[in-house]
């Protein structure tokens, strides 16, 4: 009977233990995998550096951004670091710099062998944990890297930038950054992004450019705080419908995507950048993205395949430079000639008549004469 209990009791241990790594899988992993960085006794951040970094001098004004460079704060102590074509591999114990607010890696590995292959880091180590003051991180020209969800416990993190990186993962646990205000993401193959991207409520810079995202997470529109969406040189986007609505968004750049049609409801637009999409008319949706501020606007929708222009556009008061060069225009609404803020349109490269040209000038000078427009 003894032995029986014996038995049953390791059995519920061991379901315990199970359900626990299960229900808690970043605290497991971390338990697990995360291994303890020694850091020298009794020696300085300075000491420290220079023994990595011979030949390198700290507090190098400006920083040459083709070489590892690092400052040191008022308390002497290393604040910012950038590791740069280092050709030899990065030791775990830059982690002992805990007063590190701003990482840099580019072109750069790190030492431990399990966590790279053929010299290209395979997994950011997870000894980042230690940078609890860590503001600003920026990874670059990497060939492989999986970023581990640990990075989800930099709560001071504000600014976090991957570019360069030819296969990536991103973890869920990106989305309990409280703190992030700005998130580049470029020149990688991605294709999508998670929802969880909508708990960041504190971001206002977004960057999301020469991917291969195909679509928008439809969470975005929680981002309330957003003031500036960069988009360019995404061939496989389609629709930035879900961008709809964002109440600050003052600067939306999708040049060279393949968006069909207008965003809706900005009403602190300023700079609207759209060309090389597919557009092929400015339909009534135009009037949503009068600035509500009355503060000069700057739209761009050139090179795409846009035929028509809808009369609603004469509710941009404030637009001020308007770009709609090569495209198949014909004809312009009779309201564009009331538009008295502009100050700059281009309607090169479209296939207006001579007639309506000249017509079009002798009216533009009429009614508008501080606007410079060009036809050819």
């Amino acid at each position: 009977m003894q032995m029986q209990i014996f038995y049953i009791l390791q059995v519920v241990c061991l379901l315990q233990s199970q359900w626990i790594i299960n229900a808690y899988p970043t605290d497991a992993t971390k338990l697990k995998n995360i291994q303890e960085i020694h850091c020298p006794q009794k020696k300085t951040d300075s000491d420290i550096f220079v023994k990595l970094f011979p030949g390198i001098q700290l507090n190098a004004r400006p920083c040459n951004r083709s070489i590892t460079c690092a400052s040191l704060n008022t308390n002497y102590r290393i604040d910012s670091l950038e590791i740069i074509n280092q050709t030899t591999c990065i030791p775990s114990v830059i982690f002992c710099f805990q007063d590190l607010e701003k990482l840099i890696i580019e072109n750069a590995y790190f030492c431990d062998s399990k966590q790279q292959i053929d010299g290209e880091m395979e997994y950011f180590p997870e000894q980042i944990i230690k940078l609890q003051k860590l503001r600003t991180l920026q990874i670059s020209h990497v060939n492989r890297m999986s970023i581990s969800n640990i990075i989800g416990k930099l709560t001071s993190l504000k600014d976090l930038t991957i570019s360069h990186v030819k296969y990536m993962s991103i973890p869920n646990m990106i989305g309990h950054l409280p703190s992030l205000t700005y998130l580049s993401i470029s020149h990688v193959n991605l294709m999508s992004i998670s929802n969880i991207i909508g708990n960041l409520l504190s971001l206002q810079h977004l960057s999301i450019f020469n991917t291969n995202l195909e679509e928008l997470p439809k969470t975005i529109s929680n981002l309330k705080s957003l003031k500036k969406l960069m988009l360019q040189n995404n061939s496989y986007l389609h629709s930035i419908k879900e961008i709809d609505g964002l109440p600050v968004l003052h600067t939306l750049d999708v040049r060279h995507c393949s968006i069909q049609d207008l965003p809706r409801n900005l009403p602190k637009l300023l700079n609207l950048y759209m060309p090389y999409n597919s557009l092929t008319t400015l339909g009534s949706d135009i009037r949503t993205l009068s600035n509500k501020e009355n503060k000069e606007q700057n739209f761009q929708f050139d090179n795409n395949r846009i035929t028509s222009i809808t009369p609603e556009i004469r509710h941009l008061h404030t637009l001020s430079r308007l770009h709609l060069d090569h495209n198949q225009l014909h004809t312009l609404p009779k309201d564009i000639f009331d538009m008295t803020k502009l100050t700059y349109l281009n309607l090169q490269n479209n296939r207006f008549s001579p007639h309506r040209i000249h017509d079009y000038r002798n009216e533009f000078n009429k009614r508008n004469s501080k606007l410079k427009v060009y036809f050819d």
